[in-house]
């Protein structure tokens, strides 16, 4: 290959000495944060890393980081270093889909042939050959080839430099073991894996294991944090501290863990803990009139129907949460969680009619598996216009699953102990990160997945979220009144706190029949012994809307 001035490739062959020699002197291009591209440049603990990984002698090398750590560019850049520096190299580039064999990785490669001076040049003198999927090196006799995440696509071929993302999402060895058949008879071969942690089941944690054994060739790179301010404290310069903050708020502290902090046991968890479960068991009334206290409320249900006689043990069941302002924040409140025997339609429309009936349902939402009856019947119901059918894809379930956890940890999820069933599922409640996508195109991130442990059941858990989530559109206001009707002749009339002022007219008030409801209205907001109690005429004019007609004196 052709030389640019002041460049000595021979300097670039041994060892990590020559790789970080490659570096500095051909400066090849990635992305940066900001849709720009800059020099690859490894620092701490990414670069020692490597040093450790290209100088030990090691069959196979793992970078297991925490997200945007540089993983998978540290893992592309030592193929794309091996490609330019050594004759009749084939290396693989190993997608993490089946089907797509162009990702994330040989476009770092592509990006770096395009952005940087010295490969543009190798390209534009036609010494690198670059093609949707391929690039090539005829002088060298060397090739670099992206594949999809296929073991038939991989078994047989001679390879001597493979990398593939992500192996934590892997179900299974067979595309490790292609790899490792692949690359065995090549004098100098290496496997480059870049990946966050898995669960223990995963193909990656073997590897972890392995990699204890100092004769076993495996270099097992590891980078964890043992919370938020290490990794604030360790991350690369260029992570965000308020977006990685921001991160830490607003996803689960399992998925946080996992992809930001990278800890073992983090890939797969209950996603409701013992302490979380008791936090939100709480004896109250069932009846609605009693817990609610006069403040605005409304009821939602939830179906999830099974096939009568499942043979995993399947049931039917319906939900009912009511919803209700305490203190300015939404809580809820469970109210049913019954199992309908047989899965019979009768059975679930005799629960339907009775939450409408005692707790005035007023939405519905059923779950889309085997309930066409259940549909065409509800939306005949005086519920029927606030009825929905959903089908429980990834994405809405994991929208679904990280909105009731929030609402739980928050303290706003009531569940009395007489629903026992309820309870147990959500003590078998798993989320897991298995790294794939949303299977309905809504996401370009992965997603979690959310499902009971084996041998267990969800049915009343997911009757249970459905109900919530079907209120999730219904705004509600602390506390109503069904309109305000004024007859007082008292000159303060026109200050009082119903009418738009801010006093409590001595005389007239005690005759209102619209102040007596709004004081007991107020009686029941103190029976809830706020923190900072307010006045009656504060109360009225910042919690109380009247939701009925205003009449005022002539």
């Amino acid at each position: 290959m052709s030389k640019a001035a002041a460049i000595d490739p021979r300097k670039w062959r041994n060892g990590s000495k020559g790789f970080f020699q490659f570096l500095a002197d051909v400066q090849p291009r990635v992305r940066d944060g900001n849709g720009g591209f800059v020099p690859y440049d490894p620092t701490g603990e990414v670069r020692d890393a490597i040093a450790k990984a290209l100088d030990g002698n090691y069959s196979s090398v793992v970078f297991c980081w925490p997200r945007r750590h540089g993983k998978t560019i540290a893992a592309v850049m030592i193929g794309l270093w091996r490609f330019i520096t050594r004759p009749s190299e084939s290396i693989a580039i190993v997608a993490n889909s089946e089907k797509q064999a162009v990702d994330t990785a040989f476009k770092s490669l592509l990006d770096a042939f395009r952005q940087t001076p010295f490969l543009k040049g190798l390209t534009d003198r036609g010494e690198v050959k670059i093609g949707a999927d391929r690039i090539e090196a005829p002088e060298l006799s060397s090739v670099i080839q992206a594949y999809t995440s296929n073991p038939s696509a991989l078994w047989g071929r001679k390879i001597t430099f493979a990398q593939v993302s992500e192996l934590h999402a892997a179900t299974s060895d067979s595309v490790l073991e292609a790899l490792q058949g692949s690359l065995l008879d090549s004098e100098g071969s290496l496997l480059v894996i870049d990946s966050t942690v898995g669960p223990n089941s995963s193909p990656l944690f073997a590897l972890y294991n392995t990699a204890k054994d100092e004769a076993s060739g495996v270099y097992f790179a590891h980078i964890q944090y043992r919370d938020i301010e290490e990794a604030l404290a360790k991350s690369p310069k260029w992570i965000d501290p308020r977006k990685l903050r921001q991160l830490a708020a607003t996803m689960l502290p399992q998925q946080f863990a996992l992809m930001h902090l990278n800890r073992w046991g983090d890939a797969s968890s209950g996603l409701f803990p013992a302490d979380l479960i008791a936090n939100c068991t709480e004896d109250y009334p069932l009846d609605v009139k009693t817990l609610t206290g006069g403040a605005a409320y409304v009821t939602g249900g939830g179906v999830d129907r099974a096939f009568g006689g499942s043979r995993h043990g399947d049931a039917t069941v319906t939900a009912c949460v009511l919803k209700v302002v305490r203190d300015e924040d939404e809580h809820f409140y469970v109210l049913a969680s019954d199992e309908v025997a047989f899965s019979r339609l009768g059975g679930i429309r005799t629960n339907l009619t009775k939450y409408a009936r005692e707790a005035g349902m007023s939405h519905l939402i059923v779950e889309q598996y085997n309930a066409q009856d259940v549909r065409d019947w509800a939306l005949q119901q005086p519920f029927g216009d606030n009825t929905e059918t959903v089908h429980p894809t990834r994405s809405i379930k994991a929208g679904l699953f990280t909105t009731l956890y929030g609402i739980a940890s928050e303290g706003r999820l009531h569940i009395s102990p007489r629903f026992r069933a309820l309870l147990a599922e959500m003590a078998t409640f798993e989320v897991s990160f298995d790294g794939k996508r949303a299977n309905d195109g809504s996401a370009e991130t992965t997603l979690p997945r959310f499902q009971h442990a084996r041998g267990a059941h969800d049915d009343h858990l997911h009757a249970m979220a459905w109900a919530v989530h079907s209120l999730r559109d219904t705004a509600l206001n602390p506390y109503e009144i069904d309109g305000i009707h004024c007859y007082g002749s008292n000159p303060a009339v026109s200050q009082c706190a119903l009418n738009g002022g801010s006093l409590i007219p001595f005389g007239c008030a005690d005759q209102c029949r619209s102040m007596r409801e709004a004081m007991r209205l107020h009686t029941s907001y103190l029976s809830r012994r706020p923190m900072t109690p307010l006045p009656l005429d504060e109360f009225i004019s910042t919690r109380v809307t009247n939701v009925g007609a205003h009449t005022l004196p002539r």
